[in-house]
């Protein structure tokens, strides 16, 4: 791969950075503030543009309205305030975009990143555009998900399974591009971007928590990433974080203008992506993506024992006020609380993917994942009960129990 381009521009802004930083330990981490500049200017400058494209076609968010083409649709789940643009996502994946094109050689390794990231741009934003079914959202998933699997990246491991997967491999190439087809390993990784598109998006019910969660994983990974000398990790997700600092001052409660998507369709699928290249080990995005993960597969088990929907893509229709968000509302906390709460969650347990390696680290995934589980189980238990007492006093035998 070739990175002569984005190693001159780095190092031409380099020499203006403050003496005291140059030959520090820190000095590989300020190299990257010329791209983090870039994804902040650039969410700054497009996403009041894109917002007033929204609102003039109508590309919005009504709350307590059912969407277009949305049968299973729940209105009860959303829960921002007002008539809001949406497309917001734009601001910050149009940059990514961009980025990659200019500074990065377009090789076996870039070139299916970056089309994985068109079809999920073009089909999240065709999807804010006209409410696409739930069938076509998962078929664009599913396309951008096989390019990656079919492409020469590849997990190494899978934690607490021991199982050989490149029991089957093949390397081929189409027009000039490498690539690789690993049994059963791509048949996970396939299936793993499909979970963490969809885990990431789902925590996009409540303003701000998707862009403040995604601003802290992205981070998390910046860091991984020059660890292990990633550049392209490096790159992208500094990029993203300054994109998302700024949308977050759009997106924080109360919210002027929605992700969409546009975002919460791509930010999932790049974490994923962006962990695998720093260090091809599944146990890091597991633990960045701990707390959307268990809310992922807690509200997956609960919808399938409630709706016992008879097929995979009836159970991907069904939505509601499910989510760890909602049972953060029931507990009364405002939406400010909320996105705190949910970004120190993150980071809490986010950072220890940085902080643990080798045989440690699987300990940790354990305690991390079962603190994780406790933490939802929780909260997701204090709503139940005071939904339950709610009912009762609303009851018509209440006002005669002593």
């Amino acid at each position: 791969m070739d990175f002569s381009t984005i190693n001159s521009f780095v190092n031409r802004l380099f020499n203006y950075i403050p003496d005291f930083i140059n030959n520090t330990v820190y000095e590989k981490y300020f190299q990257f503030w010329p791209i983090f500049l870039i994804g902040l200017l650039a969410s700054l400058f497009l996403t009041p543009i894109i917002g007033n494209i929204a609102l003039k076609y109508d590309i919005t968010y009504v709350p307590g309205a059912k969407r277009k083409n949305k049968e299973h649709d729940n209105p009860q789940k959303a829960l921002h305030e007002g008539i809001t643009p949406s497309l917001g996502g734009l601001a910050i994946t149009i940059p990514a975009l961009i980025i990659i094109l200019i500074f990065f050689r377009l090789d076996s390794f870039t070139f299916p990143i970056l089309l994985s990231l068109l079809v999920l741009v073009i089909g999240a934003t065709l999807d804010d555009i006209f409410n696409l079914p739930a069938k076509v959202q998962l078929l664009y998933q599913i396309i951008a998900s096989a390019i990656i699997a079919l492409s020469i990246l590849n997990i190494t491991s899978i934690p607490f399974i021991n199982i050989d997967l490149d029991m089957f491999k093949w390397d081929f190439s189409i027009l000039g591009l490498q690539q690789s087809l690993s049994f059963p390993g791509d048949l996970f990784l396939f299936l793993w971007l499909i979970v963490c598109i969809n885990a990431v998006k789902w925590t996009a019910g409540s303003p701000g928590i998707i862009e403040a969660n995604s601003l802290i994983i992205f981070s998390l990974i910046f860091v991984i990433a020059i660890r292990d000398n990633s550049l392209f990790s490096s790159t992208i997700s500094i990029l993203m974080a300054g994109g998302l600092l700024m949308f977050l001052i759009f997106a924080f409660p109360p919210q002027k203008i929605m992700t969409g998507s546009a975002g919460k369709s791509v930010y999932g699928f790049l974490i994923c992506v962006l962990a695998l290249v720093a260090d091809s080990k599944i146990s890091t995005t597991v633990m960045l993506l701990m707390l959307p993960l268990i809310d992922f597969i807690y509200v997956i088990i609960k919808r399938f024992f409630t709706y016992k929907p008879k097929n995979f893509i009836d159970l991907m229709k069904i939505n509601g006020p499910d989510h760890l968000h909602h049972q953060l509302m029931k507990l009364e906390l405002s939406r400010t609380q909320l996105v705190l709460l949910e970004m120190t969650a993150t980071l809490f347990l986010g950072s220890f993917a940085i902080l643990t390696t080798g045989a440690i680290r699987y300990f940790t995934l354990i305690i991390c994942a079962s603190l994780g589980i406790g933490f939802v189980f929780y909260i997701n238990y204090r709503a139940s009960r005071i939904k339950k007492l709610e009912q009762k006093e609303k009851s018509p035998e209440s006002k005669y129990s002593y």
